[in-house]
């Protein structure tokens, strides 16, 4: 079992390259003229990156430690292929499978970190760490429910076969949202 010094430089690490994540999944959408989908996850990057900070705040204030930083791998979520094209030159065939493989990746990450979030719960649990354990559960929500939202999403587009009129007819609408979900996030 993992020492609570192991539990929170895991965490950080995770955090760390989900922030990675999703600034490389708002370049991917960018880059896809998909500016909804990339204020999405500029929005992610924003909570997440508060999620963070309160982590590293906790351990600092309850277990009067820095966290141990890990080296973290690059998510590398952008094809390499894409750096000899403009956007310009993307077909609707290669955006509606993007898209489909972005959601996929998407899901993939948030299921890895539900995992993980699982796991730290009850190996604090198991160390006796009560109160980190519940600190800990308000991430543990967050993914699941964003998880869940993400899950739904893709269903909705998979039924629809990734239809590209589907798929640029939800981006004002996602990036309205996005942006009044970011304009409250700076305005606290």
């Amino acid at each position: 079992m993992a020492t609570i010094e192991e539990i929170y430089s895991n965490l950080s690490a995770h955090m760390i390259k989900g922030l990675m994540v999703h600034d490389q999944m708002a370049s991917y959408y960018y880059f896809l003229n998909l500016e909804g989908y990339a204020k999405c996850h500029e929005w992610h990057y924003w909570e997440e990156s508060k999620n963070y900070l309160c982590l590293k705040e906790y351990y600092f204030k309850h277990h009067q430690k820095l966290i141990k930083e890990k080296s973290i791998e690059n998510p590398e979520i952008i094809p390499s292929s894409w750096m000899s094209y403009t956007r310009e030159q993307v077909d609707v065939n290669t955006k509606r499978s993007s898209v489909k493989s972005g959601l996929e990746k998407w899901i993939s990450w948030e299921e890895e970190t539900k995992k993980l979030y699982e796991k730290s719960y009850t190996d604090l649990m198991a160390l006796g760490c009560i109160s980190d354990a519940i600190f800990i559960t308000k991430f543990l929500k967050d993914v699941d429910c964003e998880l869940a939202d993400v899950k739904k999403y893709y269903i909705e587009k998979q039924d629809g076969d990734f239809l590209i009129a589907s798929i640029m007819g939800d981006q004002k609408c996602k990036k309205e949202e996005y942006e009044e979900k970011m304009r409250g996030v700076s305005e606290s």
